[in-house]
């Protein structure tokens, strides 16, 4: 995985279809993404992984984004 963090651009109360955009992939623009979250006491990231080609990359979330993905289906 490269070593650029990105940050969320969507809110906490976002619509759904808004938070899969937000994690859909950067290089081909799929929105066929695994992503697993990665919680430590002071930050959160979703590590996500297209389906489609294979990117990887690092989101990193705020408090509010990531309580929106841990309540959410991966």
């Amino acid at each position: 995985m490269e070593g650029t963090l990105e940050l969320a651009s969507v809110r906490g109360d976002d619509d759904p279809s808004l938070v899969a955009a937000a994690l859909a992939c950067r290089l081909c623009l799929s929105g066929d993404v695994d992503w697993a979250l990665q919680i430590d006491d002071f930050d959160a990231e979703a590590i996500c992984r297209c389906r489609a080609c294979g990117y990887a990359r690092s989101v990193s979330l705020t408090s509010e984004q990531a309580l929106r993905l841990a309540l959410q289906d991966a």
